[in-house]
């Protein structure tokens, strides 16, 4: 609000008034700073804490599949090793039953039936 003095020495009250105007005006300018200030200050912190976050989420999922992934390795490894010890058995069982077979083949071929049966 400007004032238009005739005798260009304005009153105390207009000089109060302008100055008084000016100090609100900075020091709604300066609240308003701050007020942004400290919203970005919040929100920045709260972008961390989630950033933390997630780093500790995936810190966590990551340790997971790591377990995962060995206790794989480990029954995969231990039904290597039982698969190995049925193979070594069905092994042990063909070669008693070549053997077997062998022994049938070799007998005594007289009559129906070999010898130690009768």
């Amino acid at each position: 609000m400007y004032y238009r003095w005739i005798d260009m020495e304005m009153p105390y009250w207009a000089v109060t008034e302008i100055r008084e105007r000016g100090r609100r005006a900075w020091a709604t300018l300066d609240l308003e700073e701050r007020r942004a200030k400290a919203e970005a200050e919040e929100k920045a912190e709260q972008k961390k804490e989630w950033e933390d976050y997630f780093v500790e989420q995936r810190a966590f999922i990551d340790e997971m599949i790591r377990k995962n992934q060995e206790e794989k390795l480990r029954l995969e490894e231990v039904y290597r090793q039982r698969e190995q010890t049925r193979e070594a058995e069905r092994e042990i069982k063909r070669e008693r039953a070549r053997a077997a077979k062998a022994v049938e083949e070799a007998g005594d071929g007289k009559g129906n039936n070999p010898r130690w049966t009768q």
